[in-house]
């Protein structure tokens, strides 16, 4: 019966997952087409649609960095790059909050997803990850969708890290769901500074206190 649950768990986060690609892809789309009748409408000088979309490219607000979403069935045994599913990249503020604001609560307490710095992959092998660790939080059910919400926007938005220094060096976040909690983590790129005070309090399920640090334990 338990084998039974796990499969139907498994293909309900599938077909989630399959559904939340397409959208970004539509929600990506439709932005676009937005922004380029918003320049029309304003008057933007044009003389082709390529001016159009470089006219709107400049009216969106960019982040200091591109960011990768992933994501992984938590029951899925295979561990190599091919089993996780990329479901967007994003460079700007506009996208960044049409997909956090889209993404289904089911997802986020059910399935591991990991929002990754452009060109580092969600795994401890990766050349980027291998020496560093990571900060670990438990954070309750009831909480977890916003808690992982506002860490995004801090995270995209370079303020997690309380200095710079310590902000240059995450790497990214990831979640993992249990029975009644989510385990969220904050990879670093090395263990040179393994105080949890490093990284900024969000609401009650991003605290120093309880809060543990582990290195990364790469296979190879």
């Amino acid at each position: 019966m338990e084998y039974i649950v796990i499969i139907q768990i498994r293909d309900s986060l599938v077909g989630l997952l399959e559904k939340m690609i397409i959208r970004q892809k539509k929600i990506k789309n439709n932005l676009k087409e937005k922004l380029i009748r918003y320049s029309i409408m304003e008057g933007s000088v044009a003389h082709n649609m390529d001016q159009v979309v470089t006219q709107n490219e400049i009216t969106e607000n960019k982040l200091s960095g591109t960011w990768s979403l992933w994501a992984h069935l938590p029951h899925d045994t295979d561990w190599s790059i091919n089993s996780y599913k990329k479901i967007d990249n994003f460079h700007t503020v506009q996208a960044a909050v049409a997909l956090t604001e889209t993404l289904p609560h089911k997802m986020i307490k059910n399935c591991m997803l990991f929002l990754m710095r452009e060109g580092i992959t969600p795994t401890w092998e990766d050349s980027k990850n291998r020496a560093g660790g990571s900060f670990s939080y438990k954070v309750s059910n009831k909480i977890v969708p916003s808690i992982w919400r506002d860490l995004t926007y801090v995270l995209v938005g370079e303020t997690l890290g309380t200095t710079n220094t310590v902000q240059s060096k995450i790497n990214g976040i990831t979640i993992s769901p249990k029975k009644n909690f989510c385990v969220i983590k904050v990879w670093m790129a090395d263990c040179s500074n393994q105080d949890p005070t490093i990284i900024g309090q969000i609401g009650d399920g991003i605290v120093s206190h309880g809060c543990l640090f582990k290195k990364h334990n790469p296979e190879y």
